[in-house]
C-alpha cells in the first residue's frame, strides 16, 4: 500500500436519478453519461486519475507534500477553472441533448474538493479523505461546490465563484468540519444537525395573517427523526447565515423552508436560548411575523397549517416547543393592542 499526498475531487449530476426515469432520457442515458465522462478526461489527463462512479466520478492528483500557502492557493485556482470549464461544457451538453431528443435536460453539478493523505490500493485510493471529499460532495445541494477550508484556508482573489463559510456535521466523521460553499449550497436551507454557524445564534418567527377580519396563526410539526424537539408543534426559524441581518434571517428562513414570504413586526419580539446537554449554549430573538405571499409547504415537516387564534388556545402547551404558544399568544394579544 502506497502512501502519498494528494488533491481529491468527487463530482456528481444532481437529480440525476429522477430524470433519467424520463423515457426520452432512459433511451439515451448511456451516451450522456458517457459524453460526460469524456468532458471530464479532457479536463483531467492521464497522468491524474480518474475513476467513473455510475453518473459522478473521483479524480485524484497526487501533489508534492511540502507545499506552501502561496502553492496551495494556486492549486486551488486551477481545480477551480477545471471545474468551470467542465460545468460550461456539461451546460453544452445538457442543451445538446434537449435539442437532440426532446426531453429537458436542466441539471447541474455537485462537486467536493479537498487536500490532504490518501492510501493507494491495487491501483485504486482509498482512506479517510476519500470518505470525506465524498460526503463534502454529498452536501453540495442543489448543486454547487463545496471545500474543506482547512485544506485551502485562503481563496484565490479572482473567481467567478462566490464562497461563504460554514461549518458543517457529516455523517461519519468525528466532530464539526469548516468549509467553504458557493452562493446555491449557502442559501439553502439546512437542518441545525447538518450545519452550525459560528458563532451561532438562532432567529425565529411566528406568523400571522388577517382573513375575513380574524387572526390565523402558521404552526408547522417538527418531523419525528429531528434531534431536537422531534414531533412538536414550531413557527419558522435558525442559524443566522454569516453577516446576515436579524430581520433578513428571518425573512429567509420562511422563504426558504415554508415557500412564503412575511414581513417582520420588529417591535414584538422576545428572547430565547437553546440548551442543549453537552452543547454550547445558543442566544436567539424570536419576532411576530405578518404573512405577505406564497402558499405555505414544507419538506421538514411532518404538518403545515393555519389554524384560528380560538384553535391555537385549545392545542395542549406540551404539543409545542416548550413555551412557544405562549409566546404565540401573546405575541397576538400586543399585536390587537398595538393595531
Amino acid at each position: 500500500m502506497e502512501i502519498t499526498n494528494a488533491i481529491v475531487l468527487f463530482t456528481d449530476i444532481r437529480g440525476f436519478t429522477k430524470w433519467s426515469k424520463g423515457i426520452e432520457a432512459f433511451q439515451y442515458i448511456d451516451i450522456f453519461i458517457n459524453k460526460f465522462c469524456d468532458i471530464l478526461k479532457e479536463q483531467f489527463p492521464p497522468e491524474i486519475y480518474l475513476k467513473k462512479l455510475g453518473d459522478g466520478a473521483m479524480v485524484v492528483k497526487v501533489i508534492e507534500t511540502d507545499v506552501t500557502i502561496e502553492s496551495v492557493v494556486d492549486m486551488l485556482t486551477k481545480n477551480l477553472d477545471k471545474l468551470r470549464q467542465v460545468e460550461a461544457k456539461f451546460k453544452d451538453l445538457c442543451n445538446d441533448f434537449f435539442k437532440s431528443y426532446g426531453y429537458r435536460t436542466e441539471r447541474h453539478l455537485g462537486w467536493g474538493l479537498v487536500r490532504g493523505v490518501v492510501k493507494k490500493l491495487n491501483g485504486d485510493f482509498i482512506g479517510a479523505n476519500i470518505n470525506k471529499c465524498a460526503r463534502l460532495c454529498g452536501i453540495a445541494r442543489p448543486f454547487g461546490i463545496v471545500i474543506e477550508k482547512d485544506d485551502f484556508p485562503t481563496l484565490p482573489r479572482d473567481t467567478t465563484y462566490n464562497f461563504r463559510p460554514q461549518t458543517r456535521k457529516l455523517g461519519g466523521i468525528v466532530g464539526d468540519v469548516k468549509v467553504w460553499v458557493t452562493d446555491e449550497i449557502a442559501t439553502l436551507f439546512t437542518p441545525r444537525e447538518k450545519m452550525r454557524e459560528a458563532p451561532e445564534i438562532h432567529v425565529a418567527g411566528l406568523c400571522i395573517k388577517i382573513a375575513k377580519g380574524n387572526i390565523m396563526a402558521l404552526i408547522a410539526r417538527r418531523e419525528t427523526n429531528r434531534k431536537l424537539y422531534p414531533g412538536l408543534y414550531e413557527g419558522c426559524g435558525g442559524q443566522l447565515a454569516y453577516s446576515e441581518a436579524l430581520i433578513d434571517g428571518v425573512k429567509r428562513h420562511f422563504r426558504l423552508e415554508m415557500d412564503i414570504d412575511v414581513d417582520v413586526i420588529e417591535r414584538i419580539h422576545n428572547f430565547y436560548e437553546i440548551k442543549e446537554p453537552n452543547e454550547p449554549l445558543i442566544p436567539g430573538i424570536k419576532f411576530l411575523c405578518l404573512y405577505s405571499a406564497g402558499t405555505q409547504e414544507s419538506k421538514n415537516h411532518s404538518e403545515i397549517r393555519w389554524v384560528s387564534e380560538e384553535e391555537l388556545k385549545l392545542i395542549p402547551p406540551e404539543e409545542f416547543i416548550p413555551g412557544l404558544k405562549d409566546d404565540f399568544i401573546n405575541f397576538i394579544e400586543m399585536y390587537k393592542n398595538r393595531t
